[in-house]
């Protein structure tokens, strides 16, 4: 036997909906999971891609920054974001040409990092006054090892020094870069 509801039962349950707050991005701590962003182009043909650039979100959570990288109007993505706890959230597939570093300059003289680098977000404040986890360190090992396989790496950076003009960006402030030693490839920070 069927129930009837009544419409204005429904219309007061949708309403109610839309007032409520859409839940907090779901996942578990240290996994890999994909929040795409629009933001995002092709990347110029023949780009051969051979550079990370490493930055912080001048933030402290994870779920803020999804939901920037989400939000075509900040015309602001990355491929990658790593959490504190390692979580690392995919934004835009490596083969295509993220947002990230802006007007920029490598130590080659080549201009345009977002045509031919891998930008990855580590949240973290950039203020001095967070310490980088373990987790979040070693995740990003992880994630920089994925794309040594992936692309012939020749250079991890940081976008204080690709960021044109010089002094423009800071980032990523205080970030332990002997922890990409291990690479074997020119590091610039």
């Amino acid at each position: 036997m069927r129930t009837a509801v009544p419409l204005v039962a429904c219309m007061a349950v949708m309403a109610h909906a839309q007032d409520t707050p859409p839940p907090a991005y779901e996942y578990v701590p240290g996994s890999f999971v994909l929040f795409e962003s629009p933001n995002f182009g092709d990347r110029p043909e023949g780009t051969v891609i051979d550079t990370i650039v490493l930055h912080h979100t001048a933030s402290s959570g994870l779920d803020g920054v999804i939901k920037w990288f989400q939000m075509p109007e900040s015309q602001v993505s990355a491929h990658f974001t790593v959490g504190k706890d390692g979580t690392i959230v995919q934004h835009v597939s490596t083969y295509k040409r993220a947002w990230h570093a802006g007007k920029s300059i490598d130590q080659y003289g080549r201009e345009n990092l977002n045509d031919f680098s891998v930008g990855i977000e580590l949240v973290n404040k950039g203020d001095g006054s967070e310490p980088w986890t373990k987790e979040q360190v070693e995740a990003t090992q992880h994630l920089v090892a994925a794309m040594m396989r992936r692309f012939p790496i020749r250079q991890i950076v940081s976008h204080e020094k690709i960021a044109v003009p010089a002094g423009r960006k800071n980032d990523p402030l205080g970030f332990p870069w002997e922890s990409m030693r291990r690479f074997g490839v020119s590091l610039w920070y």
